[in-house]
């Protein structure tokens, strides 16, 4: 017997992976109570599996702070390659920080990714999922500001790097009290995007 799952329409299909879906499961209940409050116990219990079938996946809570990181990180970087693909010839680095900045806005995985920031701190577990996606990070933001100005040292174009993700990393808290203040949120990342530009000019 195959294990299958229903669709939203009642479509017998084909189960997803029950490591897929502790991740999923790990987001649901983080949303839900904070991730401090999330064991494995939780996540095992969501999926009706017994801690030990889940351990066979992720021996433990790091290992499952892990793999969500990097699937965030690979999910983040197939979206990033579309827009890129896409993007006018000079432009990468105009439209990947546009990007960004509505993603670091909307994100959807942005509070779990919030929490796990949150505990890295404390947490060594979780300090090195957040190092693992701000390296990530950097390296998709240095590679495109590199493909629209070939002449920058790759130590520059970091440097720049740097400071533009700091420029984006604000904008949650920021935005709404912005916005209370009366500053457009589409004019804020014109802004952001203009300083990012001015920021790469003055590293040539």
């Amino acid at each position: 017997m195959t294990n299958r799952d229903e669709d939203a329409t009642g479509t017998l299909v084909a189960a997803k992976p029950t490591a897929q879906r502790a991740l999923e499961a790990l987001k649901s209940l983080a949303q839900e109570k904070g991730l401090d409050d999330v064991s494995m116990r939780d996540v095992a219990r969501r999926l009706g599996l017994s801690l030990a079938a889940l351990q066979y996946h992720y021996p433990n809570k790091a290992a499952l702070l892990e793999a969500f990181v990097r699937q965030t990180v690979a999910s983040y970087r197939e979206r990033i390659e579309t827009v890129l693909a896409v993007s006018a010839e000079g432009e990468h680095f105009a439209s990947l920080v546009r990007f960004a900045a509505m993603e670091t806005v909307h994100w959807d995985n942005h509070g779990v990714m919030a929490m796990i920031e949150g505990r890295a701190s404390h947490d060594d577990a979780a300090r090195n999922a957040i190092l693992l996606f701000f390296r990530s990070y950097l390296d998709i933001m240095r590679d495109a500001l590199m493909a629209d100005s070939p002449g920058l040292p790759p130590a520059k174009a970091l440097l720049t790097a740097t400071l533009v993700i700091s420029m984006l990393e604000g904008l949650p808290t920021l935005i709404e009290p912005a916005g209370d203040l009366g500053i457009d949120r589409d004019a804020l990342v014109d802004a952001i995007i203009r300083a990012a530009k001015m920021l790469s000019a003055g590293m040539m």
